[in-house]
């Protein structure tokens, strides 16, 4: 059953950008960064959507990206055509568990294309499941990744109680003679 409408970005070049510098983010092929490549003033996408790295390195990458956005022409796009059927989030989170295994490593430029995407079956869980789903992943998502809530806040939560604990079993009375 097809529950997305599949396209791809355009060429967006690194003078287009330096010449149309604006608000909206461009993304690319690459995954550090949020594979953000750069901003400009326009943009082509507006709403929720699953983008993933068409061929590349980072083929078969998944993201989701929600607002007003580019992408250049190696980002593949899914808009879901029923949100009553199916989540975005939770279609990123399901194909950011198996889109890596449709890739095709067969040419010296891994791909995994739109029509190859297109044949990607899915489960589709009744909406309250996908709601559970998407709500414990995004919590753990934050845990992982949120330097305000995360590990990188616990570490350093730990790291003042250790320093704490440290101090006062190496203080001594002094016993002055």
């Amino acid at each position: 059953m097809e529950c997305c409408k599949i396209g791809r970005g355009r060429v967006i070049s690194a003078d287009y950008i330096r010449n149309n510098s604006g608000e909206f983010p461009v993304y690319s092929s690459q995954s550090f960064n949020s594979g953000i490549l750069g901003y400009i003033k326009s943009f082509d996408f507006n709403g929720k959507y699953v983008t993933w790295t068409t061929d590349g390195a980072y083929a078969g990458s998944i993201f989701y990206r929600e607002g007003k956005f580019n992408c250049t022409n190696v980002c593949g796009t899914l808009k879901i055509l029923d949100e009553k059927l199916i989540k975005s989030k939770y279609l990123a989170y399901i194909l950011g568990s198996i889109a890596k295994s449709h890739v095709n490593y067969n040419t010296s430029n891994p791909k995994l294309m739109n029509n190859m995407m297109a044949n990607i079956e899915i489960p589709i869980p009744s909406l309250e499941t996908q709601n559970k789903i998407v709500s414990i992943l995004d919590k753990f998502d934050t845990i992982v990744n949120d330097i305000k809530e995360g590990l990188p806040k616990e570490i350093e939560l730990r790291h003042k109680a250790y320093e704490y604990y440290r101090n006062k079993l190496l203080t001594f009375p002094s016993y002055d003679s």
